[in-house]
């Protein structure tokens, strides 16, 4: 309780001037230097703060269609009082924090609305005191959260969300199969799981409703009679509370939902409380399994859904063989039909083996062309091994350049009267002579 009246005090008593400086609510001071202590920074002094009150979240629906559970909002608060929370204008998390959040309680709020309130604290310097005077002055007045969370938990079927025949936003007839009593229930989404505070941060619109940043924390504004009347949220294109990526899941589902063209059935009616993540012992949930081909499969027990599974699994392993069909009939340059006509598999071969002779024929006079530029030598001949062991897994085009430039190194070398002709018959030597040293065929 001692957080929650700290949280109700009007902000006019805290008698904060123009220099940002006076008098910190009770007990604030050491709660912000146990934050200190607890990061191995220095004490601060209330000359060094400023602080301000801030509603920033709460347990209804923002206006994206999603909401977390009570035990989830009160988990927040005791994690920005353990280690405080980072401030941002507008949640850009590439830029550091302006303040730190601090001093959080869950404040109730009429009915079953409750609220999460806790303070900020900016330094007293020139950005402090610009940050202080725009809020006094009305200019920065709404405030939104971040949170990490697991799961996504449709309210209408108590399942995970992107297994749910459902989308947020949108209302949905349901029939009680016990009573036959029909009723509108709006599908909207639990964020469940792992919740951790993420940051906070001052923006021109929040996606949660009657959030606050200064003044009076708690009373009616705008002349509203009473702050914590929620209004119904409406679909916006402000920051969501918790994901900047959710709007665009959810319009990625209601576009596949419509290109499917199929209507979600209605399963029988739940309570919309926070979901165990199970459905009610006894009843059976359908669920509708979108497949490859943008087509929808509704299975209702193990069996089916086995059966559908390896309907899929067939057809994905048939989809393979035809696509590394196509791969290999691509890359011979023929038709996927042509790979079991035994003509054109027959012309392949033969000119695989004109390539293989080609190639043969290139690393043979790559190696001649060596030897004639290096010599005769042992140390000639080493070289001209080796680089026909280089070239022997290159392409042909470029094993073809490599001779081609040697052979033109050996023509300005040596003068073409005085290179041996290739390819010599023997005993064509003139008696009496000895033969000429053919150097291109060693």
């Amino acid at each position: 309780m001692k957080h929650q009246i700290a949280l109700s005090m009007t902000l006019m008593q805290l008698a904060i001037g123009a220099g940002g400086t006076g008098t910190l609510p009770d007990t604030h001071l050491a709660r912000i230097n146990a934050l200190q202590s607890a990061k191995n920074k220095p004490a601060l002094t209330e000359e060094d703060l400023i602080v301000r009150p801030v509603r920033l979240f709460g347990n209804q629906l923002t206006s994206y269609f999603t909401r977390i559970t009570d035990d989830d909002l009160r988990l927040l608060a005791q994690q920005i009082n353990d280690a405080g929370g980072p401030a941002l204008s507008a949640h850009m998390t590439d830029e550091t924090p302006i303040g730190t959040f601090y001093a959080a309680s869950v404040t109730p709020g009429g009915g079953d609305v409750l609220w999460l309130d806790t303070w900020v604290y900016f330094l007293n310097d020139a950005d402090g005191q610009d940050l202080a005077r725009k809020i006094d002055g009305g200019i920065i007045n709404e405030a939104s959260i971040g949170y990490w969370y697991e799961r996504n938990v449709c309210s209408i079927t108590g399942l995970d969300y992107w297994n749910s025949p459902y989308y947020a936003g949108r209302e949905y007839e349901i029939v009680d199969p016990e009573t036959g009593t029909t009723t509108t229930r709006l599908c909207f989404l639990w964020t469940i799981g792992n919740v951790e505070f993420a940051e906070g941060s001052l923006v021109y619109r929040g996606a949660y409703p009657g959030t606050q940043v200064g003044g009076d924390i708690g009373q009616p504004m705008n002349g509203e009679s009473a702050v914590n009347v929620l209004p119904m949220p409406a679909q916006t294109r402000f920051q969501l509370a918790a994901s900047r990526d959710m709007q665009t899941e959810l319009d990625k589902k209601a576009q596949a939902h419509a290109a499917s063209g199929s209507k979600p059935p209605s399963p029988a009616a739940k309570p919309a409380e926070p979901p165990s993540g199970q459905p009610p012992e006894g009843e059976t949930v359908k669920l509708t399994l979108k497949l490859h081909d943008g087509s929808a499969a509704t299975v209702e027990n193990e069996e089916s859904a086995q059966t559908v599974l390896n309907q899929q699994v067939a057809a994905a392993e048939k989809r393979a063989v035809q696509a590394e069909r196509e791969r290999v009939a691509t890359a011979a340059g023929l038709e996927p039909a042509q790979l079991h006509d035994d003509t054109h598999l027959a012309r392949l071969s033969a000119e695989a083996g004109d390539g293989r002779t080609y190639r043969e024929d290139l690393l043979s006079r790559l190696e001649r062309v060596t030897l004639t530029i290096e010599g005769n030598s042992e140390a000639g001949q080493r070289a001209s091994e080796r680089v026909k062991k280089v070239f022997k897994t290159a392409d042909i085009a470029d094993i073809r350049d490599e001779v081609e430039r040697l052979e033109a190194k050996r023509d300005a070398l040596v003068p073409s009267g005085q290179r041996s002709v290739e390819n010599a018959e023997e005993g064509s030597e003139e008696p009496g002579k000895a033969p000429v040293r053919d150097l291109d065929s060693v």
